[in-house]
């Protein structure tokens, strides 16, 4: 089965994660500014590093 995820925002992110360590294969689709403003400061995915969504660490 292939999913394809439009959108790579928290919730994008999060369920292309689950399904791909599921054994799932994810398509994840995001639309970026070709130029961007203040709002589209970060070009990467760094709320999810902050929010640790990715479980990189354990804050507990």
């Amino acid at each position: 089965m292939k999913v394809k995820v439009i959108g790579a925002g928290l919730a994008g992110s999060e369920a292309a994660l689950y399904l791909a360590k599921r054994g799932v294969e994810v398509e994840l689709y995001d639309i970026k500014p070709a130029r961007f403003t203040p709002a589209h400061s970060d070009k990467n995915f760094g709320e999810l590093v902050c929010s640790n969504s990715l479980k990189g660490s354990d804050p507990y």
